[in-house]
Protein backbone atom coordinates (compact mmCIF):
# COMPACT_ATOMS: atom_id res chain seq x y z
CA UNK A 1 0.00 0.00 0.00
CA UNK A 2 2.87 2.53 0.94
CA UNK A 3 4.50 1.83 -2.70
CA UNK A 4 1.10 2.62 -4.68
CA UNK A 5 -0.06 5.75 -1.89
CA UNK A 6 3.23 7.29 -2.39
CA UNK A 7 5.07 6.18 -5.78
CA UNK A 8 6.35 9.44 -6.77
CA UNK A 9 8.77 9.31 -3.53
CA UNK A 10 11.93 7.79 -4.57
CA UNK A 11 12.64 6.82 -0.70
CA UNK A 12 9.47 4.66 -0.20
CA UNK A 13 10.36 3.22 -4.04
CA UNK A 14 13.44 2.09 -2.56
CA UNK A 15 12.67 0.93 1.07
CA UNK A 16 9.42 -0.55 -0.70
CA UNK A 17 11.60 -2.59 -3.34
CA UNK A 18 14.03 -3.37 -0.72
CA UNK A 19 11.81 -4.69 1.59
CA UNK A 20 10.36 -7.03 -0.95
CA UNK A 21 13.57 -8.93 -1.94
CA UNK A 22 14.20 -9.38 1.88
CA UNK A 23 10.93 -11.12 1.88
CA UNK A 24 10.75 -12.89 -0.70
CA UNK A 25 14.42 -14.35 -0.70
CA UNK A 26 14.00 -18.09 0.38
CA UNK A 27 10.76 -18.51 0.56
CA UNK A 28 8.02 -19.91 -1.92
CA UNK A 29 5.28 -18.70 0.66
CA UNK A 30 6.61 -15.18 1.42
CA UNK A 31 6.75 -15.06 -2.64
CA UNK A 32 3.47 -16.35 -3.26
CA UNK A 33 1.82 -13.65 -0.67
CA UNK A 34 3.83 -10.76 -2.04
CA UNK A 35 2.24 -11.76 -5.20
CA UNK A 36 -1.20 -11.95 -4.24
CA UNK A 37 -0.25 -8.33 -2.56
CA UNK A 38 0.11 -6.60 -5.64
CA UNK A 39 3.93 -6.40 -5.58
CA UNK A 40 4.34 -6.99 -9.35
CA UNK A 41 2.41 -4.11 -10.15
CA UNK A 42 4.45 -1.76 -7.59
CA UNK A 43 7.42 -2.68 -8.66
CA UNK A 44 6.89 -2.22 -11.98
CA UNK A 45 5.63 1.18 -11.53
CA UNK A 46 9.00 1.86 -8.99
CA UNK A 47 10.74 0.75 -12.18
CA UNK A 48 9.15 3.25 -14.36
CA UNK A 49 8.56 6.03 -12.29
CA UNK A 50 12.27 6.50 -10.56
CA UNK A 51 13.79 5.14 -14.05
CA UNK A 52 16.72 6.95 -13.17
CA UNK A 53 17.31 6.30 -9.77
CA UNK A 54 20.30 3.48 -9.51
CA UNK A 55 19.21 2.32 -6.07
CA UNK A 56 15.57 2.12 -6.76
CA UNK A 57 16.83 0.05 -10.14
CA UNK A 58 19.12 -2.21 -8.36
CA UNK A 59 16.69 -2.89 -5.21
CA UNK A 60 13.84 -3.07 -7.78
CA UNK A 61 15.70 -5.95 -10.05
CA UNK A 62 16.62 -8.21 -6.56
CA UNK A 63 12.64 -8.00 -6.35
CA UNK A 64 12.26 -9.76 -9.26
CA UNK A 65 14.84 -11.59 -8.75
CA UNK A 66 13.87 -13.10 -5.60
CA UNK A 67 10.11 -13.07 -7.07
CA UNK A 68 11.12 -15.06 -9.99
CA UNK A 69 13.49 -17.85 -8.81
CA UNK A 70 11.52 -21.47 -8.79
CA UNK A 71 8.32 -20.68 -9.89
CA UNK A 72 7.42 -20.47 -13.47
CA UNK A 73 3.79 -18.92 -12.45
CA UNK A 74 5.55 -16.02 -10.65
CA UNK A 75 7.74 -15.86 -13.75
CA UNK A 76 5.05 -15.53 -16.32
CA UNK A 77 3.36 -13.28 -13.94
CA UNK A 78 6.33 -11.00 -13.73
CA UNK A 79 7.15 -11.09 -17.85
CA UNK A 80 3.14 -9.94 -19.05
CA UNK A 81 3.63 -6.68 -16.48
CA UNK A 82 6.51 -5.70 -19.29
CA UNK A 83 9.53 -6.20 -16.47
CA UNK A 84 12.15 -7.81 -19.30
CA UNK A 85 11.82 -4.38 -20.58
CA UNK A 86 12.45 -2.18 -17.70
CA UNK A 87 15.22 -4.85 -16.87
CA UNK A 88 17.35 -4.38 -20.24
CA UNK A 89 16.24 -0.92 -19.86
CA UNK A 90 17.72 -0.29 -16.71
CA UNK A 91 21.11 -1.90 -17.55
CA UNK A 92 21.61 0.35 -20.17
CA UNK A 93 20.69 3.57 -17.87
CA UNK A 94 23.00 2.55 -15.16
CA UNK A 95 25.44 0.93 -17.31
CA UNK A 96 28.46 2.17 -15.19
CA UNK A 97 26.79 1.03 -11.91
CA UNK A 98 28.05 -2.58 -10.71
CA UNK A 99 25.12 -2.98 -8.50
CA UNK A 100 22.63 -2.24 -10.89
CA UNK A 101 24.48 -4.77 -13.40
CA UNK A 102 24.53 -7.37 -11.30
CA UNK A 103 21.02 -6.98 -10.23
CA UNK A 104 19.89 -6.88 -13.56
CA UNK A 105 22.05 -10.33 -14.54
CA UNK A 106 20.53 -11.81 -11.92
CA UNK A 107 17.14 -10.91 -13.00
CA UNK A 108 17.59 -11.84 -16.51
CA UNK A 109 18.29 -15.34 -15.26
CA UNK A 110 15.57 -15.72 -12.48
CA UNK A 111 13.15 -14.96 -15.03
CA UNK A 112 14.96 -16.82 -18.50
CA UNK A 113 15.20 -20.25 -16.19
CA UNK A 114 13.05 -23.13 -17.78
CA UNK A 115 11.43 -21.31 -20.74
CA UNK A 116 12.22 -21.26 -24.05
CA UNK A 117 9.34 -18.41 -24.87
CA UNK A 118 10.95 -16.25 -21.89
CA UNK A 119 14.41 -16.60 -23.26
CA UNK A 120 13.48 -15.40 -26.74
CA UNK A 121 11.42 -12.60 -25.16
CA UNK A 122 14.65 -11.34 -22.89
CA UNK A 123 16.69 -11.56 -26.34
CA UNK A 124 14.11 -9.49 -27.92
CA UNK A 125 14.05 -6.83 -25.69
CA UNK A 126 17.99 -6.54 -25.82
CA UNK A 127 19.24 -8.56 -22.70
CA UNK A 128 22.09 -9.81 -25.20
CA UNK A 129 23.55 -6.61 -25.79
CA UNK A 130 23.52 -5.36 -22.13
CA UNK A 131 24.80 -8.64 -20.28
CA UNK A 132 27.83 -8.42 -22.79
CA UNK A 133 28.63 -4.84 -22.10
CA UNK A 134 28.04 -5.53 -18.38
CA UNK A 135 30.43 -8.00 -18.53
CA UNK A 136 32.80 -5.80 -20.34
CA UNK A 137 32.32 -2.48 -18.18
CA UNK A 138 32.46 -4.66 -14.82
CA UNK A 139 35.00 -6.89 -15.70
CA UNK A 140 36.95 -6.81 -12.28
CA UNK A 141 33.95 -7.04 -10.73
CA UNK A 142 33.21 -10.98 -9.15
CA UNK A 143 29.87 -10.35 -8.98
CA UNK A 144 28.82 -8.82 -11.88
CA UNK A 145 30.87 -11.62 -13.76
CA UNK A 146 29.05 -14.78 -11.95
CA UNK A 147 26.09 -13.23 -12.67
CA UNK A 148 26.21 -12.46 -16.45
CA UNK A 149 27.87 -15.76 -16.67
CA UNK A 150 24.79 -17.50 -15.52
CA UNK A 151 22.68 -15.53 -17.23
CA UNK A 152 24.46 -16.34 -20.68
CA UNK A 153 24.59 -20.07 -19.69
CA UNK A 154 20.81 -20.00 -19.36
CA UNK A 155 19.92 -18.01 -22.37
CA UNK A 156 22.31 -20.53 -24.80
CA UNK A 157 20.74 -23.02 -23.63
CA UNK A 158 19.22 -25.82 -25.86
CA UNK A 159 18.64 -22.93 -28.67
CA UNK A 160 20.82 -22.32 -32.06
CA UNK A 161 20.10 -19.06 -32.63
CA UNK A 162 20.37 -17.38 -29.22
CA UNK A 163 23.85 -19.60 -28.89
CA UNK A 164 25.05 -17.25 -32.44
CA UNK A 165 23.57 -13.77 -31.35
CA UNK A 166 25.22 -14.68 -28.08
CA UNK A 167 28.54 -15.29 -29.37
CA UNK A 168 28.04 -12.39 -32.59
CA UNK A 169 28.08 -9.96 -29.31
CA UNK A 170 31.30 -11.28 -28.33
CA UNK A 171 30.11 -13.49 -25.33
CA UNK A 172 32.92 -16.18 -26.10
CA UNK A 173 36.01 -13.20 -25.00
CA UNK A 174 33.86 -11.54 -21.82
CA UNK A 175 33.40 -15.50 -20.60
CA UNK A 176 37.02 -16.42 -20.98
CA UNK A 177 38.28 -13.14 -20.08
CA UNK A 178 36.49 -13.21 -16.58
CA UNK A 179 37.92 -16.90 -15.99
CA UNK A 180 40.94 -15.42 -16.32
CA UNK A 181 40.45 -12.47 -14.11
CA UNK A 182 38.68 -13.88 -11.40
CA UNK A 183 40.19 -17.30 -11.54
CA UNK A 184 40.21 -17.78 -7.67
CA UNK A 185 36.60 -17.38 -7.96
CA UNK A 186 34.30 -20.33 -7.69
CA UNK A 187 31.22 -18.97 -8.80
CA UNK A 188 32.37 -17.31 -11.88
CA UNK A 189 34.42 -20.89 -12.45
CA UNK A 190 31.33 -22.57 -12.15
CA UNK A 191 28.97 -20.54 -14.63
CA UNK A 192 31.98 -19.68 -16.84
CA UNK A 193 32.53 -23.37 -17.48
CA UNK A 194 28.50 -23.71 -18.22
CA UNK A 195 28.04 -20.51 -20.19
CA UNK A 196 30.91 -22.27 -22.31
CA UNK A 197 28.77 -25.76 -22.50
CA UNK A 198 25.94 -23.65 -23.55
CA UNK A 199 27.38 -21.60 -26.14
CA UNK A 200 29.03 -24.82 -27.52
CA UNK A 201 26.80 -27.06 -27.53
CA UNK A 202 25.99 -29.15 -31.38
CA UNK A 203 28.17 -26.39 -33.42
CA UNK A 204 31.21 -27.12 -34.53
CA UNK A 205 31.82 -23.26 -35.74
CA UNK A 206 31.16 -22.27 -32.16
CA UNK A 207 33.51 -24.88 -30.48
CA UNK A 208 36.42 -23.32 -32.69
CA UNK A 209 35.34 -19.73 -31.79
CA UNK A 210 35.53 -20.74 -28.14
CA UNK A 211 39.06 -22.27 -28.30
CA UNK A 212 40.10 -19.53 -30.36
CA UNK A 213 39.24 -17.58 -27.19
CA UNK A 214 41.12 -19.28 -24.93
CA UNK A 215 38.30 -21.51 -23.53
CA UNK A 216 40.20 -24.95 -23.24
CA UNK A 217 43.31 -23.11 -21.45
CA UNK A 218 40.94 -21.49 -18.96
CA UNK A 219 38.58 -24.34 -18.12
CA UNK A 220 41.51 -26.33 -17.39
CA UNK A 221 42.77 -23.85 -15.28
CA UNK A 222 39.72 -23.51 -13.48
CA UNK A 223 39.39 -27.20 -12.51
CA UNK A 224 42.36 -27.07 -11.38
CA UNK A 225 42.36 -24.25 -9.06
CA UNK A 226 38.63 -24.99 -7.93
CA UNK A 227 39.30 -29.01 -7.54
CA UNK A 228 37.73 -29.14 -4.33
CA UNK A 229 34.27 -27.62 -5.85
CA UNK A 230 31.77 -30.44 -7.29
CA UNK A 231 30.38 -28.26 -9.22
CA UNK A 232 33.21 -26.61 -11.22
CA UNK A 233 34.14 -30.02 -11.82
CA UNK A 234 30.74 -30.91 -12.95
CA UNK A 235 30.69 -28.32 -15.32
CA UNK A 236 34.07 -28.46 -16.58
CA UNK A 237 33.86 -32.05 -17.67
CA UNK A 238 30.39 -30.52 -19.22
CA UNK A 239 32.40 -27.92 -21.11
CA UNK A 240 35.44 -30.64 -22.14
CA UNK A 241 32.72 -33.07 -23.13
CA UNK A 242 31.08 -30.40 -25.91
CA UNK A 243 34.05 -28.96 -27.36
CA UNK A 244 35.60 -32.34 -27.89
CA UNK A 245 32.75 -33.85 -29.35
CA UNK A 246 33.41 -34.40 -33.53
CA UNK A 247 37.19 -32.64 -33.68
CA UNK A 248 40.69 -34.99 -32.98
CA UNK A 249 41.97 -31.51 -33.08
CA UNK A 250 40.20 -29.92 -29.71
CA UNK A 251 40.90 -33.44 -28.05
CA UNK A 252 44.79 -32.97 -28.63
CA UNK A 253 44.47 -30.18 -27.35
CA UNK A 254 42.77 -30.85 -24.00
CA UNK A 255 45.15 -34.09 -23.95
CA UNK A 256 48.09 -31.68 -24.59
CA UNK A 257 46.81 -29.83 -21.23
CA UNK A 258 46.59 -33.35 -18.97
CA UNK A 259 42.98 -32.62 -19.05
CA UNK A 260 42.72 -36.38 -19.20
CA UNK A 261 44.65 -37.21 -16.11
CA UNK A 262 42.64 -34.19 -14.34
CA UNK A 263 39.34 -35.82 -15.02
CA UNK A 264 40.27 -38.38 -13.49
CA UNK A 265 41.30 -37.26 -10.66
CA UNK A 266 38.53 -34.65 -10.58
CA UNK A 267 36.68 -37.91 -10.83
CA UNK A 268 38.39 -39.71 -7.81
CA UNK A 269 38.42 -36.47 -5.87
CA UNK A 270 34.72 -36.07 -6.09
CA UNK A 271 33.68 -40.50 -5.80
CA UNK A 272 30.71 -40.17 -3.99
CA UNK A 273 29.23 -36.98 -6.06
CA UNK A 274 26.87 -38.68 -8.47
CA UNK A 275 26.70 -35.79 -10.97
CA UNK A 276 30.47 -35.59 -11.25
CA UNK A 277 30.97 -39.17 -11.99
CA UNK A 278 28.49 -39.15 -14.91
CA UNK A 279 29.81 -35.51 -16.44
CA UNK A 280 33.72 -37.37 -15.88
CA UNK A 281 32.42 -40.43 -17.44
CA UNK A 282 31.44 -38.36 -20.53
CA UNK A 283 34.50 -36.38 -20.29
CA UNK A 284 36.71 -39.18 -20.54
CA UNK A 285 34.81 -41.22 -22.62
CA UNK A 286 34.98 -37.65 -25.53
CA UNK A 287 38.19 -36.81 -24.81
CA UNK A 288 39.40 -41.04 -25.92
CA UNK A 289 37.71 -41.47 -28.88
CA UNK A 290 38.94 -40.50 -31.95
CA UNK A 291 36.99 -40.10 -35.17
CA UNK A 292 37.11 -42.97 -38.06
CA UNK A 293 37.22 -45.75 -35.45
Amino acid sequence: AALEMHAVNSSVALGGCAAIASLARGSDDRCEQLMRAGAVARIEAALEMHAGNARVTERGCAAIEHLARGSDGRREKLMRAGLAVRIVAALEMHAGNAAVAKGGCGAISSLAGGSDGRCEQLMRAGATARIVAALEMHAGNAAVAEGGCEAIAILALGSDGRCQHLMRAGAAARIVAALEMHAGNAGVADFGCAAIASLAHDSDGRCEQLMRAGAATRIVATMEAHAGHASVAEQGCKAITVLVMESDGRRDAFKAMAAEELVGALAQRHSGDACVQEAAEAALDAMRLRLGR
